[in-house]
């Protein structure tokens, strides 16, 4: 938490003077802002015009006087956090970092800058030259494997970097004189997956709920959309089950479900749902809801309720109150022992 005395004041829109109010085209206006507002900040700390922990003007402020929208001055925001030189609080807004706690310099190879790299790769292994047109956006997705609009916002740091030039919606290749610097990671989310990984082994064992995205950024001093997309990454990986709301993110063990069927992976995942979240009798979503939930058939739930029923923890009731009810409660995933907590609507009606 940030002490309240240790809030700065509020830095104005007018001695800003964010004079970025016209884009060439071609060019990617989040970047471009960024540029700037990483340079305004940078010097601004240098010749004390502004301190650590003044706050930036709020979104809709700045978006008016640029002339973009309050999303564009999202993502920039975003953008300029994840370089380390700004912090977004709730109640509080965007405030400037000290640097002694920054690890921007950790922090400059985004999606965007791999992208970069890729189609830098791309041109020079095709042997395009100066005026070649560049296959679309589309197509180098698909050849990547980035998304498309990564590869958008890597192509408008091309044309602003001199290589490329967009004329009538087409891509031209400017300049091929340029070295292909080495990239050791391809954003700063795998990045940021790679430290949590590690922090989650040392902290945390199979069955444990995380803390939220919230403190997780502010502990890796990132943004909350780069720890949302590194715990994506993870639970990809078989590390980590995520749900939404009061639920949270628990740790699974990937090595133990590494070999399970698709069915036995929801199964545990249930396992987890019913010892952090139910009581004995607790209903259970529907089996369609739990499907959409886990991106999976019908089918799948289907068998995995089964196995959790034929151990013990559920049981089916048919009719208008009918649906899956909890009869007992497993200990997380690797289960050591049961403990019981009644439902008191269950207990008298039972």
């Amino acid at each position: 938490m940030i002490a309240k005395n240790k809030i700065g004041r509020q830095i104005t829109v007018a001695e800003m003077a964010p004079h970025v109010h016209s884009f060439l085209a071609g060019e990617n206006k989040v970047n471009k802002i960024s540029e700037w507002l990483i340079h305004w900040i940078e010097s601004s700390l240098q010749k004390g015009l502004i301190k650590p922990y003044d706050t930036l003007p709020s979104k809709g402020d700045l978006a008016f006087h640029i002339g973009v929208s309050q999303g564009t001055i999202q993502n920039v925001f975003r953008y300029v956090e994840d370089y380390g030189l700004v912090e977004s609080k709730q109640k509080i807004g965007t405030f400037v970092k000290p640097q002694e706690n920054s690890i921007h310099s950790e922090k400059l190879t985004s999606k965007r800058d791999f992208a970069v790299q890729e189609i830098k790769k791309y041109i020079k292994t095709k042997g395009l030259c100066k005026g070649d047109y560049l296959i679309s956006t589309r197509k180098l997705a698909q050849i990547t494997g980035i998304s498309n609009a990564t590869i958008r916002m890597a192509f408008g740091a091309l044309v602003l970097a001199g290589i490329l030039k967009k004329i009538n919606h087409v891509f031209i290749v400017m300049d091929t004189n340029y070295t292909l610097e080495p990239v050791q990671q391809k954003s700063l989310a795998e990045k940021t997956a790679a430290n949590l990984e590690a922090y989650i082994k040392s902290n945390y064992n199979a069955g444990d709920k995380l803390p939220s995205n919230t403190v997780l950024a502010s502990y890796f001093s990132v943004s909350v959309k780069t720890i949302h997309d590194a715990i994506k990454i993870l639970a990809k990986d078989g590390l980590l089950y995520t749900r939404r709301g009061q639920y949270g993110t628990i740790v699974i063990d990937s090595q133990e479900n590494e070999h399970l069927y698709n069915y036995e992976h929801v199964e545990i995942h249930l396992r987890s749902y019913i010892a952090q979240n139910c009581e004995i009798g607790t209903k259970l979503p529907s089996i369609s809801d739990l499907a959409a939930m886990h991106s999976v058939s019908t089918k799948t739930i289907k068998k995995a309720l089964d196995n959790l029923a034929e151990d013990g923890y559920l049981r089916f009731a048919r009719g208008r109150y009918g649906g899956t009810f909890v009869t007992d409660i497993p200990q997380g995933i690797n289960e050591a022992y049961k403990w019981l907590a009644l439902s008191s609507d269950y207990v008298s009606n039972t």
